[in-house]
């Protein structure tokens, strides 16, 4: 929670004051809906629910899209995600039982023989084809508003073990295979937000909720303290905060611009 409140105030605050210096111009000419292909990239706190509730705590989410607007405000877009967390899977003493010690405050052994310092986070990766539609709530800016999206495309999620304060071999290479949970499946995305795009290139962003849903199944042939059907599927449900710019390649036509 506290990384979403950062990731919140300063997105606010650099949008803040780029529409202050809107606030001090005034441009002459009508604004009109454009067409235009555009790039976005956005931040995102995620909330993990249903079955990736099991596995993993909160993590944070980058998406990185390439889209196309058009005069009717329909958007057209391919997204690619990737999430990641610090320390947030859970279970890790469950899986990784039997390389930590049994006694005390258990451990994995390092090769020194010492505590390995390890940790266990997730990794998601994924890529979907997205539809959506901005609704316009004012007739000065026809090109921003309610913004609707959903979507459709795979995700892959996974532990990933790392030794913080020595090595641990039995985690490195393809031993971190037996343990890593790696799972794959479809995934139905919805997002519903505000856009705001601005007369002015630099000024469009978009913050909102999205709803991810996805159906995902294990991908290894073997996993230790694994007590499940290999063939089980899991519904990991994943709500996202998200903000995010974005990067028209085309701009409306310029009009004068009076400072004050």
């Amino acid at each position: 929670m506290k990384q979403l409140i950062i990731i919140i105030t300063l997105f606010l605050g650099t949008t803040g004051s780029v529409m202050a210096q809107e606030i001090g111009e005034k441009i002459v000419g009508q604004d009109n809906a454009i067409s235009t292909p555009f790039c976005t990239a956005a931040i995102g706190w995620t909330f993990p629910d249903a079955d990736m509730a099991v596995k993993y705590q909160g993590f944070i989410t980058l998406n990185a899209n390439l889209g196309w607007k058009t005069k009717q405000n329909w958007l057209w877009m391919v997204e690619f995600g990737f999430g990641f967390g610090s320390d947030n899977a859970k279970g890790k003493n469950d899986i990784l039982a039997e390389i930590m010690t049994r006694e005390g405050d258990p451990f994995v052994i390092s090769r020194e023989g010492s505590d390995a310092g390890v940790v266990a986070y997730n990794r998601n990766l994924s890529l979907m084809g997205k539809v959506g539609k901005v609704i316009p709530i004012s007739s000065k800016r026809p090109n921003s508003g309610i913004m609707l999206t959903m979507g459709l495309g795979a995700i892959q999620h996974q532990i990933i073990y790392q030794s913080t304060l020595e090595v641990a071999e039995q985690l490195e290479g393809d031993y971190a295979y037996l343990y890593d949970r790696q799972m794959k499946g479809l995934m139905v995305s919805g997002f519903i937000g505000y856009l705001h795009m601005s007369k002015k290139s630099y000024t469009n962003f978009y913050i909102g909720l999205e709803l991810d849903q996805a159906w995902t199944k294990l991908t290894r042939d073997y996993q230790i303290n694994y007590n499940l059907s290999p063939n089980k599927i899991f519904s990991d449900r994943m709500w996202t905060v998200k903000v995010g710019w974005m990067f028209p390649f085309f701009g409306r036509d310029a009009d004068k611009i009076y400072y004050f």
